[in-house]
């Protein structure tokens, strides 16, 4: 009997593993080999910004794949740590759910050395943000919040951007 369970726990231990592997083979976090960017880093213009997103991004849609120096420059732009659920997942909003993030992952980008994060924040009145950080030459990070939920991809965050349906944090409206 004892060696039905011994058997039979090494089935399901091997099944768990084979399904972790293949979990992680088809959801790989990206390469993104930079360090983060140090406090205080300047913040872009909008024709930097503009610029910027004419890469080509790899797009991502869940916030495991979202590599560590992309957190950490998210935290550092926002003063706040890095907490967000999945798209589709339910979000905090004004009706705060403990234990559960305020915010809610649109889809990220990597570049080279550019990341994207556009994010739903919950609130009294929910808002789409968009984050940038470039980790070229002296490197920078921008953050605003969009006028509409269009910018649902690459593309629409760059017609955003181009179209100026966005303001900045800390700029006025």
């Amino acid at each position: 009997m004892t060696q039905r369970i011994t058997v039979g726990g090494f089935a399901v231990l091997g099944l768990l593993a084979i399904f972790v592997i293949f979990y992680r083979m088809l959801n790989p976090v990206p390469s993104f080999k930079v360090a983060p960017l140090p406090k205080g880093t300047r913040i872009l213009t909008t024709a930097e910004v503009e610029s910027i997103l004419a890469a080509n991004f790899n797009e991502i849609r869940r916030v495991q794949q979202i590599p560590a120096p992309v957190k950490a420059d998210f935290a550092a732009l926002t003063n706040q740590p890095f907490e967000m659920v999945n798209p589709g997942q339910t979000m905090s909003t004004d009706a705060v759910i403990p234990g559960v993030p305020n915010s809610r992952l649109v889809f990220a980008g990597i570049s080279d050395q550019t990341a994207v994060v556009i994010f739903e924040h919950g609130g009294l009145a929910d808002s789409f943000e968009a984050t940038v950080f470039f980790h070229k030459g002296d490197g920078g990070m921008w953050g605003a919040v969009l006028f509409d939920g269009q910018a649902r991809d690459i593309a629409g965050l760059r017609r955003a951007v181009h179209d100026g349906r966005f303001h900045t944090w800390g700029s006025p409206m």
